[in-house]
Formats: C-alpha cells, structure tokens, sequence
C-alpha cells in the first residue's frame, strides 16, 4: 500500500522552529498492535497542539520494502517517537526505521524520544523475552550483519529517558506527551521580531498576573497606545506558557478582522473553535451558535487563549464574555488600546505597557540602525537626537532605525529635521486608529491637548471646554485609550507620537496656509498670518510669540472664532472691543507693565494666565477688564 503523509494543520496551525524540517514529529509504531488505539490517540493529540506529524496511516503489504520516503520523512523531523509495543520487533520495517533514526540521532542530532507502551525497556534490551526471540528470527532470515544494526539500535534506544504507558489512561498520557513535545519544539503560532529590548520586566509582571498555577479563571488585559509593544509582550508570554495548558490559541488582529467583513467577527470565532477544539467538525453558522459552541466545549478545558487588538466590547463578548464558558485554571489575555472593553468580564486584572527608557531605546535603535548594541561614536549624538523624537514608542525606533540604517551622516541629518515638521505616516498610521475611534468632541479634546494643553492643568482645561464638548466624558475615554494621562497636580500628559499625530491631522486640515488650520501654534507661522492677516474663520486656537512687537484689534479681525490664545512678550494696542467673543483662555506670559490696549471685554474668558509677567501692588488693572463669567 501507499504510504500516508501527514501535513500540517490548515488554519491555526503553528510554524516551523528549525529550518528545513518539514515535520515536527515522527511517530514509528507497528500498525496491527496500536494504529487504531494508541498511535492514532497520540497522533490526534500532537495536531491538536498545532505540531506536524509525519504518521505510516496504512504500513506496508507483506513483501515489500521500504520506501525512500520514510527514511526521508525522518530526516525531515525534528522529534522522532518509536513507540515500543509487543509486535515492534517483530518487524524488519520498525526495526530499518529506528536504525536510520538513532544513526540520524549520532551524525545530526535528531531527538529520539522512545515510548514504551506494553513492554519493558529491558526486553527491548533484549534481555531474555518476546524482543530477543524476534531478532534470533530476523537472525536467521536476513543474516548477522543486518540483524547487528538492529540490535545496536534497540540497546541504545533504551538509555534515552522516555515515556511508559503502564498504569496511566491513554487519554492522559497523550495529553502528557503533547506538552512535552510542544515545549520542546518551540512550535508557536507567533512570530517575534528579532530585536527584544527591555521588555522582560513586562514579561514577568504578566507572568506574576496570569499566576498559572492558580486553578481559578482570570482574564488579564494589556493596555497601552498603539506601537507600545502590546502585542510583542503578548506573543512573548504565549510562547513561555502555551505548554502548561490543554490547548491554545492566538488570535491576532481582531479588531481588523472584525471589520474586513460582515462575517468577520464569526471568522474568529471558527479560528478559536479550531485551535481550541482540533480537527473535530464542528459548523458555526451565526455568532450566537458559536458562543453556544465554545460555552459547551470549552469548559472543560484548561485554555491559554490570547485575543490580540481587541476594540469593542461585543468582540469580548463573542469570545470570553464570562468565566463560566472555561475549565479550571484557564487563562484569557486580551491586548487592547480601550480598557474599557475590560468591563465586560468582571475583575479582570490590567497590565499598562510602559516605554522604553532611555538606555533602552538608544539599544533598541542601534540594532536597527547599525545592527550592534552602540551607536559608533561619530553617530552617538544624531542617534540620541533619532530617539528622543520616538519618546521610548518601540514601534517609531524601530521604523527610525531601520529608515537611517546605511545612510551617509548628511542624509540622516535631513530626515530628522524633516521628521521635526512632517512625522512618518508609517509610525502614525498604527496611532491613527485610536483617533479614529473617538467621536466628534473628544476628537477636538485630542487635538487640543495634542496641540497646547499637554503640560497644561486638566481642571483649566475643562472649563474652558465646558459643556461644548463635555469633557468629563471625553477626558475618561482618552485616558481608557492610552491617548492622554494625567500626571501630578492634576496634569495633563500626552506622549510625544500622539501629539505628532495630532498635529499632523490638524496639518493636513491645509499644508499650505496656516490660516486655514484649526490650530496654529508654530510660533513663526501664527505671527506671519497674523501680522499679513492671513487668517479665516476656521483659526480656533494660536500659540504666537510677539517678540516685542505690539499689534492693533485689525490684525485679529479675521480670526473672530478664536476659543484659545497664548501669546509671549509684545503688547496690544488700540480698541478692542467685540474682537475676542469667542475667547475663552488667554495666556499672556510677560505681560508688559504697561499697556494701551482700549475695550479688551472679552465676555467668554474663563482662564486668564499672566504668569511670568512683572505684577507689583501698583499694577493697574483697569488696563485688562475681564468680565466673569462663572
């Protein structure tokens, strides 16, 4: 008969560790005494781990040789695994098989793992019993030489540690070598970037979290803003504890498949029944079937299930919305810019990514930029200029480093300037979709504090938005996003990428004219639009510094729907009234002592700073009337 080839699993089935093995396992057994019962439970249990068999499903007629193809499949393997059995020596064929493996296992290596299923590994010693007497036949058919091999192989197969099926139930001993094998052979379904830098405290603070000898269920989240390392700190903890549960699974990119397609929610589902369950046919038709599925098969199960970019609640609930769908000791780890889809599973714990220091980042970077763990000397300051503006963000040194990598001092002096004023859409597009999910008002919070209130008090700032874009509401789901902290003193913070982000939207709102932008705080930019009166009804917000000059109401005529103004040094001059209705904050640093500034009424004004202004007992106030308004 034919021989049968195993092939990997279809969908959720693992990579290849080593390079040029086509299989991770090679199971040789004699067919008549386990291929419908043991073989057949191991073989199942190995694929359900996502590792590739290579299995004989059929044997070979009586009469015939063994093919080229078994002796190459073996070369082809990774782990070979006899499985010792009564009849094993019986036959020529296992025999050829375990002497190819264990001359592999001396010229190249090849682990040879041997099971020992209703025999004792002294008759496969051949000490005195059912294996001794086979090769005396063998002996006599074939002749000494061959026979020798054989016997070499048998004696030394038996000084390997290896399993013994005596006492234990198939099911479970299975089970047992399947972890083993799946430890052993680093089969993951993930791949990890080939630079790891200052990510092992992470590593263990998850570890600590996910507490795996704890036989309760607990869903673990790990939180942070796009390009932090989430996903890489997830495929890192995968890796070092798949092994220690019944099954796994790593679902990647829910969120993108979620909305590639009306069925992309449902896609997931069958993905996880898959890894989870194995081969076993199950149809999932609708996304409530599938709930149904995983509550009824999973529960008894110790699962390692990790869901990757989770932004919506309903995907949490599609998959793990409650402990009870899990057996004992399961664990959930869920990756995901919102922790609010956390709430979802009651008393989940949180992990929050933190950046690189700088020690860290300067690493990380030289190993992109210059493939060492230094920067050469002549390259040490651009290179610390390089990873200031990724602000410890892995993804942006990774893309920095590697966009410098080979290039002459000059052309990396160009690019960091021009990153200064236009940052990489590559790096952006990854933040982008957290912007993109915030509605119309905490959008305008974003590019607000994006702009000029990080650094600025999170209570000024809610005043001055008030109850136009209800900031209360829209400071918490920024804070649930990773877009925005708060700091000492009720300060508000925003990582150096997301302000880039920021402002790039705002940028983009018109490249060319400033005066057209929602947002002007390029000091160069504000004072030319409003000096030329460049300026439309679309300027809310300028940051300008006057140096020294003083201008009239006419310059500020056509910005009249300015919210936020924060100018240094200079002064005003002339009638001003009606010119701000709309004002809401003035920062004025180093006001002058004296002013002929006429009417400044401006009826909105809720914050007024003056700070870094010279202010004695003798100021006179009448030189800035404000009207107030709370």
């Amino acid at each position: 008969m034919e021989r049968k080839w195993s092939s990997s699993p279809e969908i959720g089935s693992t990579g290849n560790g080593a390079s040029g093995a086509l299989f991770d396992v090679f199971l040789s057994f004699r067919g008549p005494d386990t291929r419908l019962n043991f073989a057949n439970s191991l073989y199942h249990a190995l694929r359900d781990k996502g590792i590739r068999v290579f299995l004989d499903n059929e044997g070979i007629d009586p009469g015939k040789e063994i093919g080229h193809e078994i002796f190459q499949a073996i070369d082809d393997s990774k782990i070979c695994i006899p499985i010792f059995s009564i009849g094993y020596a019986s036959s020529r064929w296992c025999l050829r098989e375990l002497e190819h493996m264990m001359k592999r296992r001396k010229s190249h290596g090849l682990e040879v793992k041997p099971i020992f299923y209703d025999v004792e590994p002294s008759v496969v010693k051949l000490e005195p019993g059912v294996y001794r007497e086979a090769l005396i036949q063998h002996e006599n058919e074939r002749g000494a030489e061959t026979v020798q091999g054989w016997k070499e192989a048998l004696k030394e197969v038996t000084e390997i540690a290896g399993w013994k099926a005596e006492n234990t139930g198939h099911g479970e001993l299975t089970r047992q070598i399947a972890l083993e094998v799946f430890g052993k052979l680093d089969v993951s379904p993930v791949h990890l970037p080939d630079f790891l830098v200052g990510i092992d405290k992470s590593v263990d603070k998850v570890i600590d979290l996910l507490s795996v000898e704890s036989k309760e269920i607990r869903l673990i989240g790990i939180c942070g803003m796009g390009g932090i390392g989430k996903t890489t700190l997830a495929k890192i903890v995968y890796k070092k504890l798949s092994a220690r549960f019944q099954s796994s699974s790593f679902i990647h990119d829910i969120r993108q498949a979620s909305e590639s397609s009306s069925f992309g929610l449902l896609d997931v589902q069958r993905k996880l029944v898959r890894d989870i369950l194995g081969e076993q046919k199950i149809e999932i038709p609708s996304i409530d079937e599938g709930k149904n599925v995983i509550k009824k098969y999973f529960s008894e199960k110790k699962v390692l299930i990790i869901l990757d970019d989770v932004n919506d609640g309903e995907q949490l609930r599609a998959l793990a919305a409650e402990r009870k769908w899990f057996g004992s000791g399961s664990r959930i780890l869920v990756t995901t810019r919102n922790k609010d889809v956390l709430s979802k599973f009651q008393n989940s714990l949180i992990h929050e990514v933190e950046g690189l220091n700088s020690q860290e980042s300067l690493e990380l970077f030289s190993k992109h930029a210059f493939g060492s763990i230094f920067p050469p000397s002549d390259f040490l300051k651009l290179s610390r200029k390089a990873i200031a503006r990724a602000g410890g963000l892995p993804l942006t040194i990774e893309v920095i480093g590697s966009l410098l990598h080979g290039k002459e001092e000059a052309v990396w002096k160009d690019i960091l300037r021009k990153m200064e004023i236009y940052p990489r859409e590559d790096v952006l597009e990854h933040l982008r979709l957290s912007y993109e999910a915030l509605d119309v008002t905490q959008k305008e919070i974003f590019l607000d504090i994006a702009c000029f209130l990080a650094g600025k008090s999170k209570r000024d700032a809610t005043y001055m938005w008030g109850d136009r874009l209800f900031p209360e509401e829209g400071i918490q789901v920024l804070l649930s996003r990773s877009l925005v902290k708060i700091r000492e003193e009720n300060e508000l913070w925003m990582h150096d990428q997301l302000k880039d982000l920021g402002r790039s939207i705002v940028l983009a709102e018109n490249y060319k004219n400033p005066g057209k932008r929602s947002r002007v705080w390029n000091h160069k930019d504000a004072l030319d639009m409003i000096t030329r009166e460049k300026g439309t009804e679309t300027v809310e917000a300028i940051c300008v510094d006057f140096n020294g000059i003083s201008l009239t109401s006419k310059e500020f005529k056509e910005v009249p729907n300015i919210r936020y103004l924060e100018m240094r040094s200079g002064n005003l001059s002339g009638d001003f009234k009606d010119v701000f209705p709309e004002l809401r904050w003035l920062s004025w640093k180093r006001y002058p002592s004296f002013s002929q500034v006429t009417h400044f009424f401006p009826e909105e004004l809720l914050i007024l700073d003056l700070s870094g202004s010279i202010i004695t007992e003798h100021w006179d106030w009448t030189q800035l009337k404000v009207w107030a308004t709370f």
